[in-house]
């Protein structure tokens, strides 16, 4: 059935061996004609794949458009097939300062695409946004009318065309180099826990000074004056303030998705903030060798008396342990455990846990961790399920939780 004649202003441009359109559509006209590139498959197995995959992806997305006034969505790249789209230059009419070279360019470049609504339209790339939009639709109508740039594809639906339009999906996909997280945390401006990343870094002033800028998780042990790294941070407050699973236990907290895709209100922000900030300052007044660090501002990290919270490891299972302990109302016990100071690799039970006799290295495998995360909660009565691995990892070590 006909979805009527669609009349497109259009440049038409060459790469490699890809003639293409880039033109603009209504959020309506892209829900009307276009499918999921689902169609680039025969198989309702892989289909099915690709149709969960989106769809388990574009909640946060429909919630930017629908609150975020500031919404922009970069180019979608639709295959199209079928029907009898037809593309007619535009004649430019020659004026001052224009050589003719110039205007041969100008001539072959612009035009019009007209496409008669029998043709087959199918997001390449963009199947997210291509979701969102549909969604977002169906309850907010009234972003019909506003536009998202488009580049239409040649594609034809048989043998070869499938391979080449499946090899343009996966090469859009592989190479498009996805954000990085120390980029979102830097300029992320609807992620709530990177703006309050940013925040604590800048204005408060425990935190100043003493938190090291690097685009991975890892702190050099030779590093002396940074007490974490901007990512360990993020993930931190992320944790604490969200209800993203932790070891895959469900935890409360905002919604860790919406949270992270859809900015608050200031309010909130400054509210989340703040409770942030008199986390931190709990943490660092309980801690001994986290409060001489502030005095100090100056810690060895190569030293195996030096806790084990100056290394991600350490704070990854300290903030861990932390949200858990928050949810069954342990947060003192807890944080007097940390308070004892003996989280580190002179404890004959931390270096059995993580230390290799034999390179002389800390073991960071997850499965460690997660058994530090256990042993530490159970000695402050917080008995978590244990699955079949981790029960298998508990029993190796035998050590009781009244030992720490």
């Amino acid at each position: 059935m006909s979805k009527g004649k669609l009349i497109l202003p259009t440049l038409r441009a060459q790469m490699g061996d890809w003639t293409y359109y880039v033109s603009i559509m209504t959020f309506e006209e892209i829900n009307k004609r276009l499918s999921m590139a689902d169609e680039i498959h025969k198989s309702e197995g892989l289909k099915t794949l690709i149709q969960r995959e989106v769809k388990d992806r574009t909640k946060g997305i429909v919630e930017y458009l629908k609150t975020q006034e500031q919404r922009f969505f970069n180019s979608l790249i639709i295959g199209i097939y079928g029907g009898n789209p037809k593309y007619q230059e535009i004649t430019v009419e020659k004026f001052s300062g224009i050589e003719e070279k110039d205007m041969i360019y100008l001539n072959k470049t612009f035009g019009i695409l007209t496409l008669d609504g029998n043709e087959n339209l199918f997001a390449i790339d963009g199947q997210h946004r291509t979701k969102a939009i549909k969604d977002c639709l169906k309850e907010k109508a009234s972003l019909g009318k506003e536009e998202n740039t488009v580049i239409f594809i040649a594609h034809k639906n048989d043998p070869d065309g499938l391979i080449r339009t499946r090899r343009l999906f996966s090469t859009l996909n592989r190479y498009a180099k996805p954000v990085s997280k120390s980029e979102i945390i830097a300029i992320d401006e609807e992620d709530n826990c990177a703006i309050i990343t940013r925040n604590l870094v800048e204005d408060f002033e425990l935190l100043k000074d003493i938190v090291l800028f690097n685009q991975n998780r890892s702190i050099n042990n030779k590093n002396r004056s940074s007490f974490t790294n901007i990512i360990v941070l993020y993930d931190f407050i992320t944790t604490i303030l969200t209800n993203q699973k932790v070891f895959g236990h469900s935890v409360s907290g905002e919604d860790h998705l919406l949270f992270t895709h859809r900015r608050a209100s200031e309010k909130i922000i400054y509210e989340k903030q703040l409770y942030i900030e008199n986390l931190f300052t709990e943490i660092f007044d309980k801690i001994p060798s986290l409060n001489r660090f502030l005095k100090r501002k100056l810690v060895n990290r190569e030293a195996n008396t030096t806790s084990l919270l100056f290394k991600p490891i350490g704070q990854n299972i300290l903030y861990q342990t932390l949200k858990l302990a928050i949810e069954h109302k342990k947060k003192n016990k807890l944080l007097n455990y940390f308070a004892k100071d003996n989280f580190n690799l002179q404890n004959r039970i931390w270096k059995k846990v993580f230390f290799d006799e034999e390179t002389g290295r800390i073991k960071t495998d997850k499965e460690l961790q997660k058994y530090a995360f256990n042993l530490i909660l159970k000695s402050i009565g917080v008995n978590l399920p244990l699955s079949k691995k981790d029960q298998e990892v508990y029993d190796n070590f035998k050590i009781e939780p009244s030992e720490l």
